[in-house]
Protein backbone atom coordinates (compact mmCIF):
# COMPACT_ATOMS: atom_id res chain seq x y z
CA UNK A 1 0.00 0.00 0.00
CA UNK A 2 1.35 3.05 -1.40
CA UNK A 3 2.19 5.94 1.66
CA UNK A 4 0.08 8.42 1.99
CA UNK A 5 0.82 10.80 4.95
CA UNK A 6 3.69 11.86 7.14
CA UNK A 7 3.58 12.18 11.34
CA UNK A 8 6.04 13.64 13.45
CA UNK A 9 6.93 13.84 16.53
CA UNK A 10 7.53 17.56 17.90
CA UNK A 11 10.53 17.48 20.19
CA UNK A 12 13.88 16.86 19.20
CA UNK A 13 12.60 15.62 15.73
CA UNK A 14 10.71 18.96 14.27
CA UNK A 15 12.03 21.25 17.16
CA UNK A 16 13.99 21.59 19.66
CA UNK A 17 14.13 23.02 23.10
CA UNK A 18 17.23 23.54 24.45
CA UNK A 19 18.48 22.93 28.38
CA UNK A 20 14.83 21.49 28.91
CA UNK A 21 16.14 20.12 32.21
CA UNK A 22 18.84 22.59 33.56
CA UNK A 23 16.42 25.42 33.00
CA UNK A 24 13.25 23.92 33.94
CA UNK A 25 13.50 25.70 37.65
CA UNK A 26 14.39 29.05 36.03
CA UNK A 27 10.93 28.81 33.88
CA UNK A 28 8.79 28.20 36.92
CA UNK A 29 10.73 30.71 38.90
CA UNK A 30 9.18 33.24 36.21
CA UNK A 31 6.09 31.56 36.76
CA UNK A 32 5.95 32.37 40.01
CA UNK A 33 7.41 36.29 39.93
CA UNK A 34 4.39 36.51 37.09
CA UNK A 35 1.99 35.75 39.30
CA UNK A 36 3.24 37.94 42.55
CA UNK A 37 3.05 40.72 40.29
CA UNK A 38 -0.05 40.07 39.16
CA UNK A 39 -1.66 39.26 42.28
CA UNK A 40 0.21 40.97 44.98
CA UNK A 41 -2.74 40.45 47.55
CA UNK A 42 -1.99 36.80 47.86
CA UNK A 43 0.55 35.72 50.23
CA UNK A 44 2.30 33.61 47.99
CA UNK A 45 4.61 30.44 49.37
CA UNK A 46 8.44 31.28 49.10
CA UNK A 47 9.85 31.57 45.52
CA UNK A 48 11.78 28.34 46.47
CA UNK A 49 9.13 26.11 47.39
CA UNK A 50 7.07 27.32 44.54
CA UNK A 51 9.55 26.43 42.02
CA UNK A 52 10.14 22.78 44.08
CA UNK A 53 6.68 21.69 43.76
CA UNK A 54 5.91 22.93 40.25
CA UNK A 55 9.03 21.09 38.95
CA UNK A 56 7.86 18.20 41.21
CA UNK A 57 4.63 17.98 39.50
CA UNK A 58 6.17 18.42 36.50
CA UNK A 59 8.47 15.31 36.89
CA UNK A 60 6.00 13.41 38.42
CA UNK A 61 3.35 14.20 35.26
CA UNK A 62 6.08 12.29 32.79
CA UNK A 63 7.06 9.41 34.69
CA UNK A 64 3.55 8.97 35.19
CA UNK A 65 3.74 9.04 31.26
CA UNK A 66 6.64 6.60 31.19
CA UNK A 67 4.58 4.03 33.46
CA UNK A 68 1.36 4.70 32.66
CA UNK A 69 1.17 6.04 29.29
CA UNK A 70 -1.50 8.27 31.00
CA UNK A 71 -1.66 12.15 30.12
CA UNK A 72 -3.06 15.46 31.93
CA UNK A 73 -3.90 18.79 31.32
CA UNK A 74 -1.84 21.94 32.15
CA UNK A 75 -4.40 22.68 34.76
CA UNK A 76 -4.08 19.76 36.40
CA UNK A 77 -0.15 19.48 36.36
CA UNK A 78 0.26 23.28 37.94
CA UNK A 79 -3.12 22.32 40.51
CA UNK A 80 -0.58 19.32 41.26
CA UNK A 81 2.36 21.42 42.48
CA UNK A 82 -0.27 23.73 45.05
CA UNK A 83 -1.66 20.73 46.68
CA UNK A 84 1.90 19.87 47.19
CA UNK A 85 2.24 23.33 48.82
CA UNK A 86 -1.01 22.63 50.43
CA UNK A 87 -2.30 26.63 49.06
CA UNK A 88 -5.31 26.94 47.69
CA UNK A 89 -5.88 28.88 44.35
CA UNK A 90 -8.99 29.93 42.89
CA UNK A 91 -9.46 28.75 39.10
CA UNK A 92 -8.64 32.51 38.04
CA UNK A 93 -5.23 32.39 40.09
CA UNK A 94 -4.64 29.20 38.85
CA UNK A 95 -5.06 30.77 35.15
CA UNK A 96 -2.50 33.22 35.95
CA UNK A 97 0.27 31.02 37.28
CA UNK A 98 0.01 29.15 33.79
CA UNK A 99 0.24 32.51 31.82
CA UNK A 100 3.82 33.21 33.82
CA UNK A 101 4.51 30.10 32.48
CA UNK A 102 3.78 30.38 29.04
CA UNK A 103 5.26 33.57 28.93
CA UNK A 104 8.53 32.07 29.81
CA UNK A 105 8.66 29.12 27.15
CA UNK A 106 7.78 31.51 24.54
CA UNK A 107 10.20 32.29 21.95
CA UNK A 108 11.86 29.23 23.75
CA UNK A 109 11.94 26.37 20.98
CA UNK A 110 14.48 26.54 18.29
CA UNK A 111 13.92 24.78 14.51
CA UNK A 112 16.14 22.07 13.10
CA UNK A 113 17.55 23.19 9.37
CA UNK A 114 16.39 20.88 7.85
CA UNK A 115 12.45 21.45 9.07
CA UNK A 116 10.85 23.07 7.15
CA UNK A 117 12.87 22.33 3.61
CA UNK A 118 11.69 18.98 4.17
CA UNK A 119 7.90 19.66 4.89
CA UNK A 120 7.67 21.85 2.38
CA UNK A 121 9.25 18.87 -0.62
CA UNK A 122 6.67 16.78 1.34
CA UNK A 123 3.83 18.94 0.81
CA UNK A 124 4.75 19.25 -2.81
CA UNK A 125 4.78 15.80 -3.35
CA UNK A 126 1.50 15.68 -1.87
CA UNK A 127 1.74 13.97 1.45
CA UNK A 128 -0.57 14.79 3.98
CA UNK A 129 1.18 15.68 7.44
CA UNK A 130 0.49 15.35 11.10
CA UNK A 131 1.80 16.43 14.13
CA UNK A 132 1.38 14.12 17.16
CA UNK A 133 3.09 15.19 20.38
CA UNK A 134 3.46 14.18 24.09
CA UNK A 135 2.63 17.17 26.45
CA UNK A 136 0.76 18.62 29.58
CA UNK A 137 1.05 21.48 27.69
CA UNK A 138 -1.75 23.61 26.45
CA UNK A 139 -2.16 23.55 22.15
CA UNK A 140 -1.49 27.49 22.53
CA UNK A 141 1.62 27.24 23.58
CA UNK A 142 2.95 24.82 21.41
CA UNK A 143 0.56 26.24 18.20
CA UNK A 144 2.25 29.74 18.50
CA UNK A 145 6.01 27.78 18.05
CA UNK A 146 4.65 26.04 15.00
CA UNK A 147 3.46 29.57 13.89
CA UNK A 148 6.34 31.47 14.61
CA UNK A 149 8.75 28.99 12.66
CA UNK A 150 6.06 28.49 9.96
CA UNK A 151 5.49 25.01 10.47
CA UNK A 152 1.80 25.55 11.28
CA UNK A 153 0.52 25.98 7.24
CA UNK A 154 2.34 22.92 6.81
CA UNK A 155 1.03 20.47 9.11
CA UNK A 156 -2.55 19.13 8.19
CA UNK A 157 -3.46 18.09 11.73
CA UNK A 158 -1.89 18.87 15.29
CA UNK A 159 -2.99 16.43 18.06
CA UNK A 160 -1.18 16.74 21.48
CA UNK A 161 -2.09 14.11 24.29
CA UNK A 162 -2.60 16.92 26.58
CA UNK A 163 -6.21 17.24 25.10
CA UNK A 164 -6.34 13.48 24.96
CA UNK A 165 -6.83 10.53 27.47
CA UNK A 166 -3.59 9.07 27.11
CA UNK A 167 -0.14 9.32 25.39
CA UNK A 168 2.49 7.66 23.28
CA UNK A 169 2.88 4.58 22.86
CA UNK A 170 -0.92 3.60 23.20
CA UNK A 171 -2.29 2.78 19.61
CA UNK A 172 -5.85 5.00 20.61
CA UNK A 173 -3.45 8.45 19.66
CA UNK A 174 -1.87 7.32 16.96
CA UNK A 175 -5.51 5.64 16.05
CA UNK A 176 -6.77 9.17 16.29
CA UNK A 177 -3.96 11.03 14.15
CA UNK A 178 -4.83 8.67 11.63
CA UNK A 179 -8.54 9.47 11.77
CA UNK A 180 -7.94 13.59 11.64
CA UNK A 181 -5.90 13.01 8.62
CA UNK A 182 -8.38 10.62 6.90
CA UNK A 183 -6.14 7.75 6.38
CA UNK A 184 -5.31 4.12 7.07
CA UNK A 185 -2.30 3.41 9.85
CA UNK A 186 -1.09 0.93 7.21
CA UNK A 187 -0.82 4.47 4.74
CA UNK A 188 1.32 6.38 7.38
CA UNK A 189 4.96 6.92 8.61
CA UNK A 190 5.60 8.16 12.12
CA UNK A 191 8.66 9.48 12.35
CA UNK A 192 9.99 10.42 16.11
CA UNK A 193 13.06 10.66 18.71
CA UNK A 194 11.79 8.16 20.87
CA UNK A 195 11.92 4.11 20.27
CA UNK A 196 9.09 3.32 23.02
CA UNK A 197 7.01 6.30 22.29
CA UNK A 198 6.92 7.05 18.66
CA UNK A 199 8.51 3.85 16.84
CA UNK A 200 6.90 0.87 18.43
CA UNK A 201 3.43 2.76 18.97
CA UNK A 202 3.61 2.91 15.50
CA UNK A 203 4.33 -0.50 14.70
CA UNK A 204 1.53 -1.67 17.00
CA UNK A 205 -1.48 0.07 15.45
CA UNK A 206 0.47 -1.40 11.41
CA UNK A 207 2.41 1.74 10.48
CA UNK A 208 5.88 2.35 9.19
CA UNK A 209 8.00 3.62 12.20
CA UNK A 210 11.08 5.87 11.86
CA UNK A 211 13.74 6.15 14.51
CA UNK A 212 15.32 9.78 14.27
CA UNK A 213 19.03 8.85 16.63
CA UNK A 214 19.56 11.87 18.54
CA UNK A 215 21.99 11.91 20.99
CA UNK A 216 19.05 12.49 23.85
CA UNK A 217 19.42 9.61 26.30
CA UNK A 218 16.05 8.02 25.79
CA UNK A 219 15.83 4.21 26.35
CA UNK A 220 16.67 2.05 23.08
CA UNK A 221 15.59 -1.28 24.09
CA UNK A 222 17.09 -4.24 21.58
CA UNK A 223 13.79 -5.61 20.74
CA UNK A 224 11.87 -2.27 19.20
CA UNK A 225 13.14 -2.13 15.36
CA UNK A 226 12.24 0.62 13.36
CA UNK A 227 11.09 0.26 9.98
CA UNK A 228 14.14 2.49 9.43
CA UNK A 229 16.40 5.13 11.14
CA UNK A 230 17.79 8.60 10.04
CA UNK A 231 19.70 10.64 11.61
CA UNK A 232 18.62 14.21 9.55
CA UNK A 233 15.36 14.84 8.89
CA UNK A 234 16.15 15.52 5.12
CA UNK A 235 17.02 11.65 4.87
CA UNK A 236 13.45 10.86 4.83
CA UNK A 237 12.82 12.18 1.32
CA UNK A 238 15.17 9.92 -0.33
CA UNK A 239 13.73 6.99 2.07
CA UNK A 240 10.25 7.59 1.47
CA UNK A 241 10.82 7.45 -2.43
CA UNK A 242 12.60 4.57 -2.49
CA UNK A 243 9.71 2.76 -0.80
CA UNK A 244 7.36 4.28 -3.00
CA UNK A 245 9.32 3.12 -6.03
CA UNK A 246 9.62 -0.71 -4.54
CA UNK A 247 5.71 -0.44 -3.30
CA UNK A 248 7.18 -1.47 0.19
Amino acid sequence: MTIQAVIFDLGGTLIDWPDWDTGANGRWGMSYDYVCAKVPTRSWPERERYVEAMRGAELAHWQRVNRLHSSATPQEVVQEGFQTLDFEVSPQELLVALDGYAQAVSGWAIIFPDTVPTLLSLRKQGYRMGLLSNTWWAAAWHNADLASHGLDSLLDEVVYTSELAYSKPRPEVFQIVCQRLQVEPTQCVMVGDRLIDDVSGALKVGMRGIWKKTPNPWPAPADIQPTATISQLAELLPLLEQWQSSAY
